[in-house]
């Protein structure tokens, strides 16, 4: 885990993937560490983490104050020695690469926190972008915010129609709680009446690195 600044992020890359079988954790996460040393170098990165599933699979969390700063980054980064040495560990295969365009003013990362909700879905056609954003802050004022565990939170753009929820929190169960209380909160219903339900991916994913 690596931060740089505290500047404002704009843009949040989630690459989820799985290592290699030979490559047992202590490896990954070593080169990891020595991975992020070439990072922390490169032009607009806030903050860097490693974070794992209960699927046994892994995830780059990186956000940048520019989403171009992602795209740069990509070439510059196949040129570095370690940059090499820790994608040589990973499955080629497993790898799904997501740019998330924070939808959101002034959002900084949090300082502490052990567990991000990453959430992905399309909206109806009769919902529009405008009711999405209203509902997101009603669910971060009334819901989110009343609980000591929600330490960020934001709507981010993921391409044309497929938006994503993305929440920090300080410990991973409590993190799943809270998510699956939004069944049962009257300001978190209308978010999933306007999500179409069969575009909806969610997981959970803990900080080990």
């Amino acid at each position: 885990m690596i931060r740089v600044n505290d500047n404002f992020a704009k843009a949040m890359e989630f690459t989820s993937f799985k290592k290699k079988e030979s490559v047992s954790d202590d490896e990954l996460i070593n080169a990891v560490l020595k991975f992020e040393t070439v990072l922390s170098k490169e032009s607009g990165i806030i903050y860097h983490c490693l974070v794992r599933n209960f699927k046994n699979e892994y995830a780059n969390v990186l956000f940048v104050t520019e989403i171009d700063d992602l795209k740069k980054l990509e070439e510059n980064l196949m040129q570095l020695q370690e940059a090499q040495d820790f994608f040589k560990l990973i499955d080629e295969q497993s790898i799904k690469m997501t740019f998330h365009k924070i939808l959101k003013d002034d959002f900084q990362v949090h300082n502490h926190f052990s567990c991000i909700e990453c959430g992905t879905f399309e909206l109806k056609n009769d919902y529009d972008n405008h009711k999405l954003f209203t509902i997101s802050e009603s669910i971060e004022r009334e819901y989110l915010n009343t609980f000591k565990n929600t330490k960020a939170h934001f709507i981010g753009s993921v391409k044309e129609n497929r938006f994503s929820e993305i929440t920090i929190g300080e410990t991973l169960g409590k993190t799943k709680e809270i998510c699956f209380g939004y069944f049962n909160n009257q300001f978190c219903k209308p978010l999933l009446e306007m999500a179409d339900e069969t575009t909806m991916e969610l997981d959970f994913w803990y900080l080990i690195a």
